[in-house]
């Protein structure tokens, strides 16, 4: 089998979408190898990463003790970082549920209304985004310093 030129076939669709380059920037349909239902095919990439993030954001909302990563990073996030970031996992929920909804009821119109939806909000949110992954991250700096001061070999 051979493989598609995604970008070829992505701009003969015949829906107004985002171009190909930033909607591949952030959600790497390149990667894709069939032409055959392609728009369908781009919904569920996107929505691979929109499950990546709700997953993340929900290991933070809801931690547990099993997830000793998640107790502890949570403990680096306000009450009002919490909250924000609430809000986007609740809107993601819904992106991540009407993927769902169009894997059971296939629209290709439905479709580009997802992708181009989805491709808006999360150029909204990818600074908060990143604001949440650097909260996450400098939590294993304050852990490793505290460690590291507090150790008496």
């Amino acid at each position: 089998m051979k493989d598609v030129n995604v970008k070829e076939e992505y701009n003969k669709l015949k829906y107004k979408l985002p171009k190909f380059e930033e909607l591949n920037n952030d959600f790497e349909i390149d990667f894709i190898k069939e032409k055959i239902f392609l728009i369908r095919q781009v919904r569920r990439k996107i929505n691979e990463k929109v499950i990546f993030f709700c997953r993340i954001i929900e290991g933070l909302l809801y931690p547990t003790q099993q997830h000793i990563i998640n107790v502890t990073e949570i403990k680096n996030f306000s009450d009002e970082k919490k909250k924000e970031i609430e809000k986007i996992y609740k809107k993601l929920m819904v992106y991540e549920r009407q993927s769902l909804l169009l894997d059971v009821y296939p629209d290709d119109k439905k479709d580009a209304e997802f992708i181009n939806d989805v491709f808006n909000f999360w150029k909204k949110i990818k600074k908060e985004m990143e604001e949440v992954v650097v909260l996450m991250k400098e939590t294993w700096k304050k852990e490793f310093s505290q460690e590291k001061n507090n150790y008496f070999g």
